[in-house]
């Protein structure tokens, strides 16, 4: 699929506007239970313009109406002015979206008017996530290379898919050799493991993966609206004295630190951010408060807004090589500096 520029049975699609001046024609679906149709004092959220990974806060923000849980209720989602989604903003997207389907509220959505847009959120499996009933796609299918379409992932049993079709998205891109593919599947195995076992969320997580040979640049989004890393990380005692967001973020980027260290090694965003930093690329972590981006730019920000969760979002540069080389030695001279402490 060119880069861009259904179980639900309480959820519909309607006909975008063909005009941003004038009212959709709202024609909803018929699906099992009922006839979804939105009235005017339902929940209403608007997503228009495009959502980069420099444009994820705005997603937050627009989102943040319908993401704490809530009761069953009926829910439009208008993106007919959507132009652009990336990966971490399509997976915050996908993971909002289903929360409120498995809460049981009705959901309308009124889809793009760029076809371009549109078509994308099909192939990328959107729609398909969402809804169960049969949307024609008016384009043909073809397999996936550069990129993987929304993976969703809840368990032991499934996570390590999630982080294989990750990997082998960016092995399509950078062609790396087999101990930098490896390192990667390592960090990848990792982070969505951390999603299983430390969110503490039912839901489980959401993965997208997509290139641009325009802009060569490659990102992955991984997402998940469970405890978040701070409240995560509480639970190991030695990191219990942890206070803010910011602190608790910028801990668990350190290497060797997890909040259950009986299970994984706590190198996955360490070595990601490593591998990012000698690429030119960037590595960001947005839990509660927090917003902490490593690699070739270090920030740490706070945001107004507290995010009930964990994205991890990283991109790297598909003209720069990936130096595992370097990382281990950066990781070695770490361990043996903690060592001799």
């Amino acid at each position: 699929m060119p880069d861009q520029r259904d179980k639900a049975p309480r959820a519909a699609l309607c006909e975008p506007s063909p005009s941003p001046h004038r009212a959709p024609h709202r024609t909803a679906c018929h699906l099992p239970h009922a006839i979804v149709q939105p009235v005017d004092d339902d929940p209403h959220i608007t997503m228009a313009g495009g959502y980069g990974l420099d444009q994820l806060e705005r997603a937050i923000r627009d989102l943040q109406p319908i993401m704490a849980p809530r009761e069953p209720e009926n829910l439009l989602v208008d993106l007919g002015g959507l132009a652009y989604i990336g990966p971490a903003a399509l997976a915050l997207l996908a993971a909002v979206l289903k929360r409120r389907e498995e809460e049981g509220c009705s959901c309308v959505v009124i889809p793009p008017r760029s076809p371009l847009t549109r078509h994308y959120l099909q192939r990328m499996d959107f729609t398909k996530l969402l809804f169960e009933v049969e949307i024609p796609e008016p384009f043909e299918r073809k397999k996936a290379v550069g990129f993987r379409p929304v993976q969703h992932f809840r368990g032991d049993e499934d996570y390590w898919l999630a982080a294989k079709e990750l990997t082998e998205a960016l092995v399509e891109r950078f062609k790396p050799e087999p101990v930098v593919k490896a390192a990667i599947r390592i960090c990848l195995d990792e982070i969505a493991e951390n999603v299983v076992h430390h969110a503490y969320t039912d839901l489980g997580g959401f993965a997208v993966a997509q290139s641009s040979r325009k802009r060569r640049t490659f990102e992955i989004g991984i997402v998940d609206l469970g405890v978040g890393v701070p409240a995560s990380l509480a639970r190991n005692p030695t990191y219990a004295h942890i206070s803010t967001d910011m602190a608790a973020v910028a801990t668990a980027l350190q290497p060797r630190v997890s909040s259950t260290p009986e299970r994984n090694a706590g190198i996955g965003l360490y070595i990601t951010k490593l591998l990012l930093r000698s690429n030119g690329g960037q590595l960001l972590v947005r839990s509660g408060h927090a917003a902490v981006c490593r690699g070739a730019d270090e920030t740490e920000e706070e945001r107004e807004i507290h995010f009930p969760g964990t994205i991890v979002a990283l991109r790297a540069h598909t003209d720069a090589p990936l130096d595992i080389d370097q990382v281990y030695r950066e990781l070695d001279e770490h361990d043996e500096l903690h060592n001799d402490d």
